[in-house]
């Protein structure tokens, strides 16, 4: 869901479920990291706080008016050692949490070498890169995880509606969701 502006030379990570790697000035995250964030600053996870999770991790996040095809973008503040997270304001509360999600998806796994990601709507109708397609995978799995999920399908008679105001995410997400996790029947 990002347009890369800048171009780097450094190589994109493969496997958003991968241990995180370090370097000297920069840490990459997985999913379980984020969640031991969550809960090491009493963040709740079921649903996702991604607002307080946005903080803990020290990127700053507004919530602005843009045009409707962006929905939101991660930058290096220029001069500073922080980033930004811009997410539509016109879009609905539930898309905006998703741009959060994938916003920090691009933070935890491909900033290293990158400043700038512009989430345009247009990677949403499958023309997508691996790299946008890791971080919609890595943001499905921050907003619902595979236990949750598979316990709340469950607990809902796999009612996508419900599903969707469980998680506080759109029905496009859950069914995405579902059917990565290999899940049919009652609309999944």
């Amino acid at each position: 869901m990002a347009f890369i502006r800048r171009s780097s030379a450094a190589s994109e990570k493969s496997g958003f479920a991968q241990k995180y790697v370090t370097s000297p000035d920069m840490r990459l995250y997985n999913v379980q990291d984020l969640f031991e964030l969550a809960r090491k600053h009493d963040i709740n996870t079921a649903p996702l706080d991604v607002h307080s999770l946005t903080a803990a991790l020290g990127i700053d996040l507004l919530c602005v008016p843009m045009d409707d095809e962006v929905s939101g973008e991660l930058k290096c503040e220029e001069g500073a050692d922080r980033w930004l997270i811009k997410v539509n304001a016109l879009h609905h509360p539930n898309r905006q949490r998703f741009t959060i999600a994938h916003e920090l998806a691009h933070f935890s796994l491909h900033r290293v070498g990158r400043s700038d990601f512009v989430d345009q709507n247009f990677f949403r109708n499958g023309d997508s890169s691996p790299m946008e397609a890791e971080a919609n995978r890595f943001a499905s799995e921050l907003l619902m995880p595979e236990s949750e999920f598979r316990s709340a399908a469950k607990k809902l008679s796999g009612k996508i509606e419900s599903i969707a105001q469980y998680f506080e995410v759109s029905v496009l997400a859950v069914r995405v969701r579902a059917k990565t996790l290999g899940m049919k029947g009652h609309g999944l």
